[in-house]
């Protein structure tokens, strides 16, 4: 049986210090002496895991390495005289014994094991395992791959992984995922993890989880868990765990910087540095941005990221500490009008879908009405976010200690569609017919001129949040035990206020004024039917606990059982603020009839939750290193957070979410060939569906409380193999049945903007010992619906796009670059998010893809 040693982050995944293009480094010297010693030394100095069997460099002695050299050629060098096969994978080193000499007669040759990639994510438990030892699902990307496409969203690491369905519409954040056919939204149904400890507890609404996690250079790998073991390994992630390795301080002064700009005047400036203070490695990075966007706003956004890491040998483990400081105005945009005729989907004349926006500069500052009087927001800076943390880890003799402390404050605004446009003839019809229509700049629209209701919204967050997770693991026998603690203290405390005006439906659209031809008071208040048509506010706190613990257990040769289980405990407890309505129209205008502002009044709520969440998994190891084969089977829940109690003391939504999941999977690595293939099925009951409506009368935005369940079939497979010495392929593709049921009226329907089918490809074309390399890449979907009902079909879409770089040398660093969307397709993601479907006539709401773009990046070591 082999052994299995680990030199890890603190946080819990491996991450790789020192690495330059060639690999990890060598960050301090390795003495001579046994085989065993030096290579888990070196490993160690490099910064990655190593698997050994210790039967296989018994007796064997290896010579001394130098501090600086590449891991890789250092191993290179003193493995093959010592009768060792060594390689250096993307996740840590694989040693065994050279295979001996091929007899006479011809038979098939075991494909060395350093082919396989160690893994250290997906599971609790000491050590780390192969890729052909999982039994979930599991996508990474590598520092290579991170380095050639740099992303800059959350959403942008995401969209090529199987099973997710990934809206990057919506710009920097807020944007929509939809994980192996779940009906959640947001990232709701998805943890995101950073050195083994979540960014954010849970999403909550207008504090989204992809608001405060920012790619940078200190990124090193990523690892994606789907469903599976992921609502035993962490809360509120029944679609899955995605975790985050940073960059390891190293041991010797180095650093690295990368420069980015793109074709509509994007420039960011990321870069590390980090060296030895004393006892402690450091280091220092982030970014900092300029971001114009690539949508027409009226300003320019950007900001910047900080963080400062130290980490420290101790006699027996390590001690990790991170900073992190984020302060960055980013884009979020909401759906836009269409033309929609026989099912295709337009761009209106004067509306690019992929380039234009509704931040135009009539609202660049919004004059919104509150029970302390006006108060003016900037809308048109978009979301304005701040976040700062402190994050602590210490890896001691098999205990594992994390510390995350973090506070942000968010100024979330946008401008909200609200129903698909109509002419102005049609707008004055509906009103009586005795206006006339008036831009901000006093020109008056002509009868067949479009117009559109649009919402400007603004809301202020706050979350500060605590988490502590102390776990063990170690292994007795034959078992790989692992339990552990996880606490969460949080106070949110949220106020929106929503707008109506009147705008015109083109890019930038100027507001518009309706002005009583009679001589009467006039509809519109300066372009707005209202400065206050709805107004939230709540404060919470939650108090949680989870104790969880599993079992690795070989119950023979090949064959191995992994259980787990979490329980889980919630006391939430807060006020929801009572509106009032009042009538703020003048004689001049009739305008704010109906403002919703605090009444000063609030209601207050005190529940508590528990759940028990459970997997059990049965493995086999069809073929050393190289096949395996896995089933899998999990029950749990998701409790309710704060975020349920945004409008009402007494929710429907306040209770868990039951879930039942199963899978069944074959993983195959050989040579350069990996191979995944997982078939699941999964049931969800007491999901919240509420529906956010329009009132006809005040114009105010209202949740209507509803419930369903769905199930969902499907199969996903991920692959990548070697076509020639120059060219290798990598595919995903998702087909999948998601279907609706306890839903009145709509059992049966297939729950919005979740695709059938999801197919990405691309090639990688690198001479073996060429400085250049070309990517082409392909993403298809196939046919959504915006709404629940049905009735509204997203068609479906291919997008494509090109990578390209160049290594001008160590010293000279290495250009980067990329096309997306290279056919400038209009490719629509979602319909109108608050007014139903968003469609009438032959005009439409919807948000598509952005237009095509060129990315150059330019990386240099310092």
């Amino acid at each position: 049986m082999w052994l299995l040693l680990a030199s890890m982050a603190a946080g819990g995944g491996v991450g790789i210090g020192g690495v330059t293009s060639g690999g990890p480094v060598l960050q301090r010297a390795v003495r001579a002496g046994p085989a065993a010693q030096v290579l888990v030394e070196a490993a160690a100095a490099g910064g990655v895991a190593i698997a050994l069997d210790p039967r296989d460099v018994a007796g064997r002695q290896l010579p001394a390495l130098r501090r600086g050299e590449a891991l890789r050629r250092a191993l290179a060098r003193i493995c093959p005289a010592a009768g060792l096969v060594c390689r250096v994978e993307p996740m840590g080193v694989v040693v065994r014994r050279a295979p001996a000499p091929p007899r006479p007669r011809a038979g098939p040759t075991p494909a060395s094991p350093a082919e396989s990639v160690i893994l250290v994510t997906g599971r609790h438990g000491a050590g780390v395992m192969l890729e052909s030892e999982r039994s979930f699902s599991l996508s990474r990307l590598s520092p290579e791959s991170l380095r050639r496409c740099p992303p800059l969203t959350m959403a942008d690491m995401l969209v090529s992984i199987p099973g997710l369905w990934i809206d990057t519409s919506a710009g920097t954040s807020a944007n929509i995922a939809r994980l192996r056919g779940i009906p959640m939204d947001g990232y709701t149904a998805m943890a995101v993890e950073e050195d083994g400890l979540p960014i954010q507890h849970s999403s909550l609404p207008w504090t989204d989880i992809d608001q405060f996690m920012r790619p940078d250079i200190m990124l090193e790998s990523v690892d994606y868990v789907r469903g599976g073991p992921s609502g035993v390994l962490a809360s509120n992630a029944p679609g899955g765990v995605l975790d985050l390795h940073l960059r390891r301080p190293p041991d010797h002064p180095s650093g690295e910087m990368r420069a980015t700009g793109t074709d509509y005047g994007l420039a960011r400036l990321d870069g590390w540095v980090g060296a030895p203070l004393g006892e402690w490695r450091s280091m220092a990075g982030g970014y900092i941005a300029r971001d114009p966007t690539l949508r027409h706003i009226a300003q320019t956004l950007g900001g910047g990221q900080l963080r400062l890491r130290g980490e420290r040998d101790l006699p027996h483990g390590r001690l990790t500490l991170t900073a992190r400081y984020q302060d960055d105005a980013s884009l979020n945009t909401s759906s836009y009008p269409m033309v929609l005729r026989d099912g295709q989907w337009s761009a209106l004349p004067s509306f690019d879908p992929r380039r234009g926006s509704w931040f135009g500069p009539d609202f660049n500052n919004v004059r919104f009405i509150t029970a302390d009087g006006g108060v003016i927001r900037p809308v048109g800076r978009n979301n304005r976010n701040r976040a700062f943390d402190l994050s602590a880890a210490l890896a001691s003799g098999g205990w594992t200690a994390r510390l995350r402390l973090r506070r942000s404050d968010t100024q979330r605004n946008a401008i909200l569609s609200s129903g698909p446009p109509v002419s102005a003839a049609d707008f004055v019809g509906a009103q009586g017919g005795h206006y006339s229509l008036r831009r901000s700049d006093g020109a008056f629209l002509s009868p067949a001129a479009l117009v559109e209701v649009v919402q400007p919204a603004s809301a202020a967050v706050q979350l500060d949040e605590m988490i502590v997770q102390v776990e063990r693991a170690q292994t007795w026998g034959s078992h790989n035990l692992a339990g552990g603690l996880y606490t969460l203290v949080n106070r949110w405390r949220y106020q929106r206020i929503v707008a109506r005006a009147l705008v015109e439906a083109r890019s930038q659209g100027l507001l518009v004024d309706a002005l009583d031809a009679q001589g009467g008071p006039a509809l519109t208040d300066g372009g707005y039917l209202s400065r206050a048509s709805t107004w939230e506010q709540t404060t919470g706190r939650t108090a949680g606990l989870a104790a969880y613990a599993s079992d690795e257990w070989r119950i023979a040769p090949g064959w191995r059982v992994d259980a787990g289980l979490r329980h889980e405990w919630e006391v939430l407890r807060g006020t929801v603020g009572i509106a009032r309505t009042l009538d703020l129209s003048t004689p001049a205008g009739i305008a704010n009839r109906a403002a919703q502002i605090d009444s000063g009044q609030s209601a207050a709520y005190a529940d508590s939750f528990a759940a028990t969440n459970a997997t059990i998994a049965l493995h086999w190891q069809a073929r050393p290193e190289q096949l395996g084969l896995f089933a899998r089977a999990s029950i749990g829940h998701v409790l309710p957070s704060v975020g349920a109690y945004r409008t009402s003391a007494a929710p429907a939504a306040a209770h868990a979410l039951d879930v039942a999941e199963a899978e069944a999977g074959v993983v195959l690595t050989q040579g350069r060939v990996r191979l995944g293939l997982t078939g699941f099925a999964n049931r969800f009951r007491g999901l919240d569906v509420s529906a956010s409506m329009i009132d006809a009368a005040s114009g105010a935005i209202t949740l209507v409380p509803r419930q369903a369940s769905s199930h969902n079939l499907g199969i996903e497979a991920e692959a990548r193999w070697p076509l020639t010495a120059w060219v290798q392929a990598q595919g995903a593709m998702t087909w999948q049945q998601s279907r609706l049921s306890d839903y009145p009226g709509y059992d049966g329907h297939v729950p919005q903007r979740v695709p059938d089918i999801m197919l990405h490809g691309a090639l990688d074309i690198s001479p073996p010992r060429g400085p250049w390399h070309l990517g082409l890449a392909m993403t298809a979907m196939g046919r959504r619906f915006a709404d629940d009902a049905n009735s509204l079909r997203l068609p479906p879409y291919v997008v494509m796009g090109v990578q390209f770089g160049w290594d001008l040398g160590q010293r000279s660093g290495r250009i980067e670059g990329e096309i997306s969307n290279l056919t400038d397709a209009v490719a629509v993601m979602q319909g109108d998010a608050i007014a139903g479907d968003g469609a009438a006539g032959p005009y439409a709401v919807g948000r598509a893809l952005a237009g095509r773009t060129l990315r150059l990046s330019y990386t240099v070591g310092l």
